[in-house]
Formats: C-alpha cells, structure tokens, sequence
C-alpha cells in the first residue's frame, strides 16, 4: 500500500485540497483498495501482494462523476497472432510490466476522493478537513 501511494504521489496524481474549497454539491467519493495475492504457479506459494487503490465507483453518477467507460483491451487472438508473427520473423521479444497502466489518462471532470489508508498528511493537517482533488484516473 505504501508503495502504491507513493508512485501516486511521485507522479502527482492528486492533489491535496481543503473540503471547504470543494464545490457545493460536488461528492467527495470513498477510496477503495483492492488487495490480491500472486503465487507461484509450481507450488501455489503466496509470494507478494499488490494493493490497488481505486475510488468506490457505486457511490458515482453517470453524467455527473464520469460520462462514458472505456479501456482498451487486447484480445488473446491478436497476441497469439502477434507472437506467430515474431516466430515466423525471429523478432526478439520481450516483457513488460507497467506498473501504473491505467492512471495515465487527464481526470474529465473535477473529482475529490477520501484520504486513503496508508496515506501520510503533512504534519498537523486533519484527514476530515482535507480530501484528494484527482489530477490523473485511479
């Protein structure tokens, strides 16, 4: 979890915002985090977890919080495709993990988020009196 905030703050994805300068009206939505397991395929051995911070997209309203859903997606086919393609070619290959995929993308419209867990406010700051203006997609 420390690790996943910290990129998000290294990448200056939010920004730190007193709730009274929130808009009137304007939600200040739950963060959510998602929390899995990765084990070794050989012996099933839980060997890391990765948090994932995300915001608790029930609590959102279409036309108001978001206006549309949308993330590219690369189907089987085209990989195994693309792969057939390297073989045949002997292209040199190789993969990549990115860390931070999908909060690369602008925020559309202003949106505020709870304080985490896990995150660390300046020294005398009170986590009620502030929320995260999103700079970047979670």
């Amino acid at each position: 979890m420390v690790k996943e905030v910290a990129s998000h703050q290294d990448n200056e994805h939010w920004e730190l915002q007193k709730r009274s300068g929130i808009p009137a009206g304007k939600k200040v939505l739950p963060a959510v985090w998602a929390m899995k397991r990765k084990r070794r395929v050989a012996t099933r051995e839980i060997y890391k977890w990765k948090a994932r911070l995300n915001i608790q997209g029930g609590k959102q309203t279409k036309g108001v919080d978001y206006w549309e859903t949308y993330s590219p997606m690369v189907t089987w086919n085209a990989i195994r495709m693309f792969m057939t393609l390297a073989l045949v070619n002997q292209w040199h290959t190789r993969q990549l993990d990115f860390v931070l995929a999908y909060p690369q993308a602008d925020v559309e419209c202003d949106m505020c988020m709870e304080i985490p867990r896990g995150f660390k406010l300046p020294k005398g700051k009170d986590p009620k009196e502030y929320a995260l203006k999103l700079r970047r997609n979670l």
